[in-house]
């Protein structure tokens, strides 16, 4: 005998399926949607929270504030030393003046010329020579006088005076003085009308406490000696003080020998005429 089956509904389960995976759809599709609506990362509020949540007033937004660091530095292993600023530049100092040759202090009368120029003296290279022509404003005669100056430049050796001066005319009579680095000095006269040598020479003397009374000091001081040659035409006079207190002890010497006077009288006009010469122009 044939056993008969029910017959199977095949597509039943199939449609269970379908309705829960509906329903799955329906719920991810509607979590999707609360997710992007809420914002990424907003959990949505529990009923409890829903409830207690109170309205809030919207603020305005809080302005960032931005704090800009002070740029760091590398320090620099290099020692910074301070500038030295020179300000000398700025303040005018007087320059001090330059010291020049001095000059002698001679008092003839009144000047007509005077100044600085160079000579060939006879025999020796070019000296620097400081000059001036002087008026007696009484008798009107003319006293040339010129002064030589070492080999510095700055200090007076020689000088030179002349009376009576007329400029072209011959030299008649001259008065040379040469200084000691002592101080002292010895003055030669050259009279060329007697053709005389008249020399006078001051040593100097020490100075100390006398040993001796005052009535031998007397005697002993201006002790003159007087020497001449046999034809008189050298004569010298020596004064000495042997007791050391007098300044100093003098010679005077003198010489008659006109011919030597006059050479001497041509060399020294042969300066004068370059003086001249230099301070005409």
């Amino acid at each position: 005998m044939r056993a008969s089956r029910a017959p199977e509904k095949r597509t039943g389960a199939s449609k269970y399926g379908v309705y829960i995976a509906l329903i799955v759809g329906v719920v991810i599709l509607g979590s999707a949607i609360a997710y992007f609506t809420t914002g990424f990362g907003a959990k949505p509020a529990t009923g409890v929270q829903a409830d207690a949540a109170e309205p809030r007033v919207a603020q305005p937004p809080v302005q960032p504030v931005v704090e800009i660091a002070p740029p760091v530095l590398p320090e620099s292993k290099a020692e910074v030393k301070p500038v030295e600023i020179d300000w000398s530049w700025s303040v005018s100092e007087p320059e001090e003046p330059v010291a020049g040759p001095e000059k002698p202090e001679v008092d003839f009368g009144e000047v007509l010329s005077e100044g600085f120029v160079e000579v060939d003296l006879p025999g020796e290279p070019n000296a620097q020579v400081w000059y001036t022509y002087q008026v007696d404003t009484v008798i009107r005669d003319i006293t040339m006088f010129y002064a030589i100056y070492g080999e510095d430049g700055f200090t007076v050796a020689r000088t030179v005076k002349i009376e009576d001066y007329t400029q072209g005319a011959d030299i008649e009579n001259a008065e040379v003085t040469l200084f000691y680095a002592d101080g002292y000095q010895r003055n030669i006269r050259f009279d060329g009308e007697q053709g005389s040598i008249q020399l006078t020479q001051h040593y100097a003397q020490p100075q100390g406490p006398s040993m001796f009374s005052p009535e031998l000091r007397v005697a002993l001081v201006n002790q003159r000696m007087q020497l001449a040659d046999a034809s008189g035409n050298i004569k010298a006079v020596l004064q000495l003080d042997l007791t050391g207190l007098s300044d100093s002890e003098q010679l005077v010497f003198q010489r008659t020998a006109p011919d030597l006077v006059g050479e001497v009288l041509t060399e020294i006009q042969e300066v004068v005429v370059q003086i001249d010469n230099q301070r005409l122009r």
